[in-house]
């Protein structure tokens, strides 16, 4: 399935203008939401969730937050590739014992990479915090250069639909070009074009954060 790139950049081009209208005076971001007919996807059916990181072609602003598990050179590899935060082998237990502690670090960053090493304590102690939030994060050995997979992650988001047909995705921000938000919304499409639910969806919208919801045509 095809979809007109230009028509996508249209809409975008209209979030924008009805967004400034309100004169929000902070800057805002672009979402989009995916709607799809309640009739046709029983999403109390398990298999007929989504959740899963989709990398997006234009980096957002501000670019996903990263933080990491490790010590030593692994530490200082994801210092150096860009991550926000680094969590050492020993602190990961103090955190994970601390139950305000495990939640802020859990919705305060976006995806967690770890060292191959740390793995089994982040599993034990952070394993109830990151797990239901689809969170864990994926192990890496010390040789390996972090900066690409950071990069990835910094323009990755996660497609998430759990209780209700639709699933909403942060795809730009002001500063970004119409285009490069249409580009991403684009690879949004054709990741529902991949699991084959295109067919069963009702609408796409986007909209800035606090303007109002544009339809996108498919």
């Amino acid at each position: 399935m095809s979809f007109n790139l230009k028509s996508i950049e249209a809409a975008v081009a209209e979030a924008r203008a009805k967004g400034i209208e309100r004169g929000i005076k902070f800057e805002q971001s672009f979402d989009i939401a995916v709607n799809f007919r309640k009739k046709e996807l029983d999403v109390t059916k398990p298999e007929n969730r989504l959740n899963q990181e989709l990398s997006l072609p234009n980096q957002l602003y501000p670019p996903a937050k990263v933080c990491a598990f490790g010590d030593g050179e692994f530490a200082e590899k994801a210092t150096q590739a860009g991550v926000e935060h680094v969590v050492g082998k020993e602190e990961i237990p103090k955190v994970g014992e601390d139950k305000k502690s495990r939640k802020t670090l859990a919705i305060t960053y976006d995806f967690f990479i770890a060292s191959t090493d740390t793995m089994p304590l982040v599993g034990r102690y952070l394993g109830q915090a990151l797990g239901p939030r689809g969170k864990m994060p994926r192990p890496f050995p010390t040789q390996v250069d972090l900066g690409p997979i950071v990069s990835q992650y910094q323009r990755t988001v996660r497609i998430r639909m759990r209780n209700t047909p639709t699933f909403h995705a942060k795809v730009g921000h002001v500063k970004m070009g119409d285009k490069e938000i249409a580009d991403n919304i684009l690879a949004v499409l054709n990741f529902v074009v991949s699991k084959g639910l295109m067919e069963r969806v009702g609408s796409v919208l986007v909209k800035t954060t606090m303007g109002p919801a544009i339809e996108v045509p498919f």
